[in-house]
């Protein structure tokens, strides 16, 4: 019996884990300068995470708890990266990840209204987006794919991203208003 409440606790650990990797990851990224080292103190702090997750408490946020395990996979990070020229402070990456924890929430609000402002728009428009800043395309490659001029791709893609400014803002809007009337 014991062992199916730890299979059933380890499962909702890892479930909660892989929910969470894409925060954790950008919170990682915020405080790690390059990609590869913040992949590399993401993974640690994984390992960390695992070899801890029979702490963790489920009545509480998933996220803030492990975020304090990030946060110090971060700092030892920056101990062996001392050596380095360019480094953080210790009280740079502190306040950093403050905010980092502290914005997430409204984050991920803009993260979803976008994901849904992007469903709105031709999937012509959207495949154009998907290869300019997924795949990293040049307007150049995608000028030529499209068999568009260069000059107005960019105009077209401004004309793109400020409609989706647009609705990602009245979208954020209409959720503070229905978050004040309750």
């Amino acid at each position: 019996m014991e062992n199916d409440s730890n299979t059933a606790r380890e499962e909702a650990f890892v479930h909660a884990l892989t929910s969470h990797h894409d925060a954790l990851l950008r919170f990682v990224r915020t405080l790690v300068p390059h990609a590869s080292d913040a992949e590399d103190v993401f993974q640690r702090a994984s390992v960390s995470l695992w070899k801890k997750h029979e702490d963790y408490d489920p009545s509480r946020s998933f996220y803030t708890w492990a975020c304090r395990f990030v946060h110090f996979e971060v700092l030892n990070y920056r101990k062996r990266a001392a050596r380095d020229r360019l480094s953080f402070s210790e009280d740079l990456i502190e306040s950093l990840a403050e905010d980092q924890i502290q914005s997430e929430p409204r984050l991920e609000n803009r993260r979803q209204a976008l994901a849904a402002c992007i469903g709105k728009i031709p999937s012509e428009d959207q495949k154009i987006l998907q290869r300019r800043y997924e795949e990293n395309s040049t307007i150049a490659e995608l000028a030529k794919e499209l068999k568009r001029p260069a000059k107005q791709l960019y105009k077209h893609l401004e004309r793109i991203r400020r409609n989706l400014y647009l609705c990602v803002d009245r979208s954020l809007n209409q959720m503070t208003r229905k978050e004040k009337g309750k």
